[in-house]
């Protein structure tokens, strides 16, 4: 037994003791609010970008999560392991334990700045040839069923934090498999629903999903579905790891870095132009078709499904500033429209419904300061009926906001609208009047998708009847507003 100094030394002890933790609790308890609430603020994606608001595959809308909100999930697993070592240390001293038990020093988590985002890297730092990561060797081993493959990957994705990992891993084992577009993506869905249900589907099903789902990859399946992981943990968008995507009413349209990925709020602006063409087109007596003019056309998205949709009615000129926009805008015309060419001259082909061209808005002109590669040594017809597009406009000060996957793979060029985001926008407001001089049309309009910021910048600077408006010969009609119900895009009059 202890004597009656003894208990009291020991009570003394277990008391300085556990002032002293809780004491260091409250103080870290305090650093991280501090510190976190810095973070939070600093690395917030904002809601003002362009791209912080849905991605759509085949009718699905989901909100993107950014790289950095990755970044905050890390740091904040830091700061939770911090918090939780003096929480430990108090808990041992109110369970009264021996004096002679040291606290647990050696597992404790010291502070650090904010951990970068561990990613997996697709080259080696030595020679830059192709690694393959042990991770992905370890849980994807050979002859490795679909089924089993589609839940072994899902868990990495999600463990990494990898934004929609579902759909992530839905895409790439139906590239790697080479299933077609149109069904492969559905057939996996479906896979992954019963593999949720029962973590084995008979081998003696006859259904053919379910033989998809038993069925064991190749080497070289398994090869290329590893690698097309690597490349999704690097947080590289889907539609340049595959090479297409869907938008409206084209099926797979082609993708290539650095050219934007068509964003679903971009068919919203598709359909408010075709909603014009069609009004147009039922008192259309021209002899002539309907001229459309696409600014920044990028994948060729808006102008290949504005002529798809009424190929024998309408013609589509479309400019770009990059030639790698113009070349894949082509290619996407002659794959979705090469069929039509019937409805136009016989002699241009595609050519006459539509056609991109490597020019800037400001050279887009039949001024002689002209010098653009494609109108250098040719006039082009002024007489667009419409003109629709979809130019940067992000603000400079929110490039910061975006995440590593837009930034670090799309375009600058077709990102960056300038200081206020309004420069492309200027140099198209400006150039209107020419485009649509000799259009038969008495209100001749422009459709653009825009910042949310810009609307009532352009109000005011194109109202109806001002000094500006009668300057530049364009007035302010109205703005509308996108599925997320932010003022996305508006429509000038050429008066």
């Amino acid at each position: 037994k202890m004597s009656d100094d003894s208990l009291q030394r020991s009570n003394r002890h277990h008391a300085f003791f556990s002032k002293t933790a809780i004491f260091r609790l409250l103080s870290r308890v305090i650093m991280i609010m501090l510190i976190s609430f810095r973070v939070s603020n600093a690395s917030t994606v904002s809601l003002n970008s362009r791209f912080s608001s849905t991605i759509n595959r085949r009718g699905l809308r989901r909100k993107v999560v950014g790289d950095n909100m990755d970044r905050r999930r890390t740091f904040h697993h830091s700061l939770f392991m911090y918090f939780c070592t003096p929480i430990r240390e108090t808990t041992i001293l109110f369970r009264r334990c021996k004096p002679k038990v040291s606290l647990p020093i050696q597992n404790r988590i010291p502070f650090h700045s904010p951990p970068t985002l561990l990613r997996f890297h697709s080259q080696n730092e030595d020679d830059g040839s192709p690694v393959i990561n042990e991770l992905l060797l370890q849980q994807i081993p050979p002859k490795i069923t679909v089924q089993h493959a589609l839940q072994k990957s899902l868990k990495i994705l999600e463990e990494k934090s990898i934004p929609e990992p579902e759909e992530s891993v839905l895409h790439l084992l139906s590239h790697a498999l080479n299933l077609s577009w149109e069904n492969g993506y559905r057939q996996l869905r479906e896979i992954l629903s019963l593999s949720v249900r029962s973590s084995t589907i008979s081998e003696n099903a006859m259904s053919p999903i379910q033989q998809l789902s038993n069925q064991c990859l190749s080497k070289d399946e398994r090869d290329a579905y590893i690698s097309l992981l690597e490349r999704r943990m690097q947080h590289e968008p889907l539609q340049y790891i595959i090479g297409k995507w869907d938008f409206h009413f084209l099926t797979g349209l082609k993708i290539k870095k650095p050219m934007l990925c068509p964003r679903p709020e971009t068919e919203e602006l598709v359909e408010l132009v075709l909603a014009e063409v069609g009004n147009l087109l039922r008192d259309w007596k021209e002899k002539r078709k309907m001229r459309i003019l696409d600014v920044g056309c990028g994948t060729g998205a808006i102008g290949i499904a504005i002529a798809n949709k009424y190929p024998a009615a309408v013609q589509v000129v479309a400019l770009d500033v990059l030639p790698e926009a113009v070349d894949l805008s082509n290619d996407n015309a002659e794959q979705f429209l090469s069929r039509y060419s019937a409805h136009g001259d016989s002699k241009l082909g595609v050519k006459s419904i539509y056609e991109a061209m490597l020019c800037s808005a400001t050279h887009f002109t039949n001024n002689t300061t002209n010098t653009s590669r494609d109108l250098s040594k040719k006039k082009c017809k002024m007489n667009f009926d419409i003109v629709v597009s979809n130019p940067p406009y992000i603000p400079l000060k929110d490039m910061i906001d975006l995440s590593s996957d837009v930034v670090e793979y799309e375009s600058y060029e077709a990102l960056c609208g300038g200081v206020d985001g309004l420069n492309v926008i200027r140099d198209i407001v400006h150039r209107l009047p020419e485009w649509t001089f000799s259009s038969s049309l008495r209100a001749k309009h422009c459709w653009m998708e825009v910042d949310e910021s810009h609307p009532r910048h352009l109000a005011r600077w194109l109202s109806p009847g001002s000094v500006e408006a009668r300057r530049c010969g364009v007035e302010y009609v109205e703005s509308y507003t996108d599925f997320c119900g932010r003022d996305r895009f508006v429509k000038l009059r050429v008066s």
